[in-house]
């Protein structure tokens, strides 16, 4: 589903590149974590992949194809949820399909209708986004973000604002959503236990420039609760995690 061949990438006016050389891949239907440090570059890597940054070589492909010049082919949840506070629930969802045009107002409002109660907001459209709890708010950005109709999702630490009871609460929230969907999910965290309850497969980033990313397979398979992160062997791996990612930190 997602390619990255040889991308480099440099902010204008430094003096090193962010991105160099870096290549990986992300396969259809996967759900993969990114950990590292804060400031090596995950967020950067989002955006080369959401065509925000172009890369100075190399190339991004989706599905098949190349990114550039394209338009619609994934979705992004940032961190925060962005859902415009004079609009009610039901007109941020329809922001994308607004955005991309040709589908009539009454198919639009029953697709937001059909989404809002397919992630437990039904009945919530005509509410604005104050009057919504943090873990809503987070689900109807999620929903707008399945509304861009993407089959490769970005996001990007979407619960770190939440506090531990919410943010478990929508961890697990999340997870039944993609064993339902089977979207591809590419997930940026700093929180090494969220990217292996979450996660088959986790991407850690050890340098900077990001060079290139270790590839870690979670051995829990799906459906999957809470209590596999109490195996011996998901403990060994989460301690190997924090390991690399403070070797990282100081290298």
């Amino acid at each position: 589903m997602l390619d990255f061949q040889n991308v480099v990438f440099r902010y204008p006016g430094d003096g090193e590149d962010t991105v160099k050389g870096l290549s990986f891949h992300v396969g259809k239907g996967e759900f993969v974590s990114l950990v590292g440090a804060s400031g090596c570059g995950k967020s950067t890597i989002f955006r080369l992949i959401n065509g925000l940054l172009a890369p100075a070589s190399g190339d991004i492909v989706v599905d098949g194809a190349s990114v550039r010049g394209r338009r619609g082919y994934c979705g992004y949840m940032p961190q925060r949820d962005m859902l415009f506070p004079w609009r009610t629930i039901g007109e941020n969802l329809r922001l994308p399909m607004e955005v991309a045009g040709g589908l009539p107002r009454a198919a639009q409002d029953k697709r937001v209708d059909a989404t809002l109660a397919h992630v437990g907001l039904a009945g919530w459209r005509d509410k604005r986004p104050a009057e919504l709890s943090g873990g809503m708010r987070q689900r109807a950005a999620f929903a707008r973000t399945l509304l861009t109709g993407s089959e490769l999702l970005l996001l990007d630490e979407p619960f770190s604002a939440l506090d531990f009871l919410t943010r478990v609460s929508m961890q697990e929230w999340l997870l039944g959503q993609w064993e339902d969907d089977r979207k591809t999910v590419l997930f940026i965290t700093h929180d090494v236990e969220e990217a292996l309850f979450l996660s088959g497969r986790v991407l850690v980033a050890t340098e900077w420039p990001i060079a290139r990313l270790t590839s870690i397979e979670v051995p829990a398979g799906y459906p999957r609760t809470r209590e596999c992160l109490g195996r011996p062997e998901m403990i060994a791996l989460r301690e190997q995690l924090i390991d690399m990612l403070r070797k990282g930190a100081r290298a």
